[in-house]
């Protein structure tokens, strides 16, 4: 232990002889401005990024709300569309004694009520959409 003690005390009294006294700054930018090599202080600065980047967030996220709205609501109208494609339209026009007459009897109360699930979504992210963009 008194090898290492030893040690410590050459190098503290030699940096005691060494060091040359330095002004300490006032300010935290003059403290910066002392100590950063390419950095300015400048660019430390985020007041004025933080409401960019929070906009561009926020616009990200508008994108992507909008994208998903577009695809439940083009999954609503795949189920329960009204045009020949939906599926609902299909099962109903259906000939007698087919698969898909068994499934219009069996299935069309869970696929309408599917449906209105997926619009009540739709719509509550319609909402969430507009008071996004206030």
């Amino acid at each position: 232990m008194s090898l290492f003690k030893h040690k410590f005390d050459v190098l503290l009294e030699a940096a005691e002889d060494t060091d040359t006294k330095v002004a300490s700054p006032e300010t935290d930018r003059e403290a910066m401005a002392q100590t950063l090599n390419t950095a300015k202080p400048e660019d430390f600065d985020v007041e004025g990024r933080r409401e960019e980047l929070n906009n561009h967030v926020k616009d990200n996220q508008s994108v992507r709300l909008k994208e998903w709205i577009q695809q439940i609501d083009a999954f609503i109208n795949f189920l329960n569309g009204t045009d020949g494609s939906s599926m609902q339209v299909q099962l109903h026009t259906a000939p007698c004694d087919s698969t898909f007459e068994d499934i219009a009897r069996s299935e069309k109360k869970k696929i309408a009520r599917l449906a209105a699930e997926l619009s009540s979504l739709s719509e509550s992210l319609k909402g969430y959409l507009i008071s996004n963009d206030k």
